[in-house]
């Protein structure tokens, strides 16, 4: 029995590590500060596996039966209710049909995209400019500009220098931001209030 123990300890102890270490990637998605088209995504999946992964720690870690189960029933409940959520709000997100991309300047490795959102709503189509870099799972993307539902996508829009962009929905209007070109942090997202003026 004491020879045991010690290997069944250095499980529980490994399975903590693992635990907290995707307790920290699962935190990392959840804060997303690289901005991320499928964060919702990685966050999803990296929140249910702490949750699998701590029920199981927990269950281990009772010593009697009836309370083995009781962790794993809640453990069970807490990650249906999780995916249900995850689920629906990844199923309900707009969609971004890319229209156009901007280049961005020499040695950029961001770029600029004129997107139309899709929605359930039958209300008509809405266009946002959006920051965008990389590609494939790592592909990052931040809005800019965000248009109004019904609206027409803006005449024009480009890069002023390497951390400014500027986007112009119609003659007269022009709206600028900054951004930060590893993390693609927006300072300033513009959402205009009217169809009719700036």
């Amino acid at each position: 029995m004491t020879a045991a123990a010690p290997p069944r300890r250095i499980r529980h102890r490994v399975l903590a590590i693992v635990v907290l270490v995707v307790a920290l990637l699962a935190a990392a998605a959840v804060a997303d500060p690289f901005h991320l088209l499928l964060a919702p995504w990685y966050a999803g999946v990296l929140v249910g596996l702490t949750i699998l992964l701590l029920t199981v720690w927990a269950a281990l870690q009772a010593r009697r039966t009836g309370w083995r189960i009781a962790i794993a029933a809640a453990g069970v409940l807490v990650i249906a209710v999780w995916a249900v959520l995850t689920w629906a709000s990844i199923v309900f997100s707009p969609g971004l049909a890319t229209i156009r991309e901007v280049p961005g300047p020499p040695g950029s490795r961001v770029r600029l995209a004129l997107v139309e959102t899709r929605t359930f709503a039958a209300d008509g189509p809405a266009y946002s400019v959006r920051a965008r870099a990389g590609s494939g799972p790592f592909l990052q993307d931040s809005p800019v500009w965000v248009g109004l539902s019904q609206g027409v996508p803006p005449a024009e829009l480009r890069f002023v220098d390497d951390r400014t962009v500027e986007v112009v929905p119609a003659r007269g209007c022009g709206y600028r931001s900054t951004l930060d070109p590893v993390t693609l942090a927006v300072d300033r997202v513009h959402r205009p209030l009217r169809l009719d003026g700036c």
